[in-house]
């Protein structure tokens, strides 16, 4: 019988809607959220999480910040100053909805090389699959995450912009916005010069 501060989550029974888009192994590895796809439907008071894959929106905007991760975490492993003998890896997951985000967000959090996440009285020695989480992109999605993120102790870097604290939206320790590669009025260019650089630039 499991002990009971085991919560299974069965991350593998909706492997299809969690798996990741894009996978590098590391040393350690950072967890990407990023909307590869607008999902056509509302599915937040449903318990079926729905593949991304049926998406039919292609979100370049999410695509391109995706990119922009894996750019630089190459640039990193490549460098020989920046974290010598270490390399980074990443799981990069398609926040097409929130159900998705959510489900994305406890796959990083699952327990280093398994399926499951462990809950304790303290997670100061709990080491899950992902040192730390980047993205989403979305004011609301990314205040949702680091409210399960800082639980675990699990920073997170969000390009979402920091518009909720004018309106007394609280805090979340380990939450950092980016200011890059926000969809509105006026910051939606911000994320140029990171997909500029993540393009081949042979094309």
């Amino acid at each position: 019988m499991p002990p009971p501060a085991l919560l299974r989550l069965c991350l593998c029974a909706a492997a299809a809607a969690s798996a990741a888009s894009f996978t590098l192994r590391g040393d350690h590895q950072l967890a990407g959220l990023f909307p590869l796809h607008a999902a056509a439907h509302r599915d937040a008071a449903s318990l079926l999480v729905r593949g991304c894959d049926d998406a039919a929106i292609f979100k370049s905007h999410g695509y391109c910040l995706s990119q922009a991760l894996r750019f630089a975490v190459e640039e990193i492993n490549n460098s020989s100053t920046l974290l010598p003998n270490v390399t980074l890896g990443y799981d990069i997951y398609d926040t097409c909805s929130e159900t998705a985000n959510f489900h994305a967000t406890l796959c990083a959090l699952a327990r280093k090389g398994k399926q499951d996440v462990q809950v304790l009285p303290s997670f100061q020695h709990y080491k899950p699959q992902a040192v730390a989480v980047i993205g989403p992109d979305s004011t609301r999605l990314a205040l949702t995450t680091a409210a399960v993120l800082s639980l675990f102790l699990v920073p997170e870097v969000s390009a979402a912009p920091a518009a909720d604290e004018e309106q007394g939206t609280p805090r979340r320790e380990g939450f950092r916005e980016s200011g890059l590669g926000v969809e509105e009025p006026g910051r939606a260019g911000n994320a140029a010069p990171l997909c500029a650089l993540s393009q081949d630039p042979s094309q």
